[in-house]
């Protein structure tokens, strides 16, 4: 492992073979504390090629201070990665990951990211988007886009409840 400064104040350290971060989670909170103001959050990027991709085959990782199995948890928020955390607090993060969590100003956050409300979130935001998948294999994309320009739509009418009572039992 090589140490790099992943931001001033933030020292980490590279795998030289994968180009893998591992951050300690003293270095992290240190760095952290000493910020300024958290930065606000940007939306999931428009473009896909943008998004990084979960390799296909995630291998278990060790944490390089204990020798320990780590323990991964779901980002979130547009992210279809995961991070890797130690018994330590100390993270690992795949090539690419810190850039991508930079880019939408969550590289500040994720100390967040293993509490019990951003897992369950992480878990609402997963099993909302295969519920969705499963609609558009079902009744096709042409009509869930107009559903969704109706629920658009119906989400501050204040007749809503009325017009989706006509809905089901018409």
């Amino acid at each position: 492992m090589v140490v790099v400064q992943l931001e001033e104040g933030l020292k980490a350290y590279r795998c030289p073979e994968t180009g893998g971060h591992y951050i300690p989670a003293v270095a992290y909170m240190r760095w952290l504390s000493g910020l300024p103001a958290r930065t606000p959050q940007l939306p999931a990027a428009a473009d896909p090629a943008l998004t990084l991709e979960p390799p296909s085959e995630s291998p278990a990782y060790c944490c390089p201070e204990t020798g320990t199995l780590m323990i991964r948890y779901k980002v979130g928020h547009g992210f279809k990665f995961s991070i890797d955390r130690s018994i330590t607090g100390g993270i690992w993060l795949d090539q690419g990951e810190w850039e991508s969590l930079r880019s939408r100003n969550f590289h500040d956050e994720i100390h967040l990211m293993f509490t019990t409300p951003w897992q369950r979130e992480a878990l609402r935001e997963e099993v909302s988007a295969s519920r969705r998948t499963r609609l558009e294999e079902r009744i096709g994309s042409e009509l869930l886009g107009h559903l969704d320009s109706l629920k658009s739509t119906l989400e501050n009418h204040p007749h809503r409840d009325e017009i989706i009572a006509y809905l089901i039992h018409s």
